[in-house]
């Protein structure tokens, strides 16, 4: 079927079978195959194409990463619709003949697009997670108490190995799957998966449905304490990162009992040490770097013990306090829509990895600032998220992560025959030291939040383990 018969023949068959009436923009005309199964509204609603504004465009350049050739205008929304054209087409096509279909898909939601209960079921069920016993080995991670516990600790162990490498995009999705199934397979969760658009709140996300500090948030920013840089060592460096709006405990919102046992505890200096805005903090990335594990995913980390850093060791103990948010403006007001359509005008995905964590080879040390999303959406939250070791304490880190997601599965709808199962970068961060490609067949390691999984099989939302969508 054609990409441009997807989306009415989804109508079609909602409006055939009187389940809802044509969404409005959306004409009714094709037929779809017999056998093919009802798609949800929710299905139908994401893959409603959107009107494509010229004030997404960005001018864009090229690049030895595999950027295309200069073009006048990329629109963001443009390749928001090539992505629902895809989903939909593919899913349209399949019928029921793969295990991922119109019967099964889930479609995940930006956090202000679910409804009031759906919001507080969600965080219902994370505050279930930290109830749950931990399966960690207490000799291993002595500081964990809980389920959600398990997982800082699997990030925590893992960090030198899934960061600023070709490991990112994928190990990330995974990680976030995981998480996603214990809530659902242990906590009764039903819903959708949220993730948390940073564009729509980057004036001010203090105000957003995510941090507005309710019921139905994923609580509200840290209580306004004057403090001046955190101090953040980590992967061999150190950065110096301005202050926010906050610094205190979160004290507003569902986890404002939330217990933070694992990872260090900031060092934060003076607040006449203030910055204004975010420092260049990618000028320092290329420094040497110390490698935990020698890039080897494939190695049992529990035999390595001896090769692990310091701060990752000490970050296994037992280290109860509040959790923390430093809402930061500065940072907030990166994410554009004009700097998520430069960095999905990537070529290929060693260029996408580089770009959004803003070390792109070649690029000016200013334009590597305004692309490092990745790590300026940690910034944007601040206090725990920070630190890049034990941020997925603070539950809204997985909507983050989800929104990487999104913008991974967009880019490759773009080109989904080259880029579905397209892997690149090294292994190691920075590739320093110089390290071997990544490779497809690479496996991918969760210790005991997860089975191991190979790169390939984490490359498309609609095969192996997984069956979802964005809206």
């Amino acid at each position: 079927m054609k990409v441009s018969q997807s989306i009415l023949s989804l109508s079609l068959v909602l409006f055939g079978l009187g389940t809802v009436a044509a969404p409005q923009g959306v004409s009714i005309a094709l037929a779809i195959p017999s056998g093919t199964p009802t798609p949800s509204l929710e299905f139908v609603e994401a893959t409603k194409e959107e009107p494509e504004t010229k004030e997404d465009g960005i001018s864009s350049n090229s690049s030895s990463l595999g950027s295309p050739p200069p073009v006048l205008e990329i629109a963001f929304s443009k390749l928001k619709n090539i992505y629902r054209r895809y989903i939909a087409d593919e899913l349209v096509d399949r019928g029921w003949s793969k295990k991922c279909n119109f019967g099964k898909v889930m479609v995940r939601k930006e956090w202000g697009t679910m409804s009031q209960s759906q919001r507080k079921k969600y965080t219902d069920a994370v505050k279930c997670l930290y109830n749950r016993p931990s399966q960690s080995d207490p000799v291993l991670v002595p500081g964990a108490r809980n389920r959600l516990d398990d997982f800082v600790a699997t990030h925590l162990t893992f960090s030198n190995n899934i960061h600023f490498n070709g490991y990112v995009f994928a190990w990330h999705r995974h990680f976030t799957y995981l998480y996603d199934q214990e809530l659902r397979n242990e906590c009764g969760y039903s819903g959708p998966t949220p993730y948390w658009d940073w564009v729509i709140d980057n004036a001010d996300p203090r105000r957003s449905t995510v941090f507005d500090g309710s019921e139905f948030s994923m609580g509200g920013n840290g209580e306004t304490i004057p403090h001046g840089n955190t101090s953040i060592n980590a992967f061999g460096i150190t950065l110096s990162l301005p202050p926010g709006t906050g610094g205190g405990c979160v004290t507003e919102g569902p986890f404002t009992d939330l217990v933070i046992n694992l990872g260090l505890s900031p060092n934060v200096s003076a607040p006449d040490q203030n910055q204004t805005a975010p420092p260049d903090v990618t000028s320092h990335y290329l420094a040497p770097f110390a490698d935990a594990f020698k890039g080897d995913t494939t190695a049992a980390v529990q035999k390595r013990q001896n090769d692990v850093p310091p701060e990752i060791l000490q970050g296994l103990n037992y280290n109860p306090r509040c959790m923390t948010r430093d809402i930061n403006l500065q940072w907030a007001a990166l994410a554009t829509t004009t700097a998520l359509a430069r960095i999905l005008s990537c070529g290929n995905v060693r260029c996408l990895e580089q770009r959004i964590d803003g070390w792109e080879e070649g690029a000016s040390d200013e334009q590597q600032a305004r692309d490092q999303l990745h790590g300026g959406g940690h910034f944007t939250i601040g206090g725990l998220n920070n630190d890049p070791f034990a941020s997925p304490g603070d539950p809204v880190f997985f909507l983050h992560h989800a929104n990487l997601d999104r913008l991974w599965t967009i880019w490759q709808s773009q080109n989904p025959t080259a880029r579905l199962y397209e892997v690149g970068g090294t292994r190691t961060p920075f590739n320093n030291p110089p390290s071997d490609n990544v490779r497809e067949t690479d496996v991918l390691r969760y210790g005991v939040v997860g089975k191991d999984i190979i790169m390939r099989d984490v490359g498309s939302t609609l095969d192996g383990p997984y069956c979802y969508v964005y809206a």
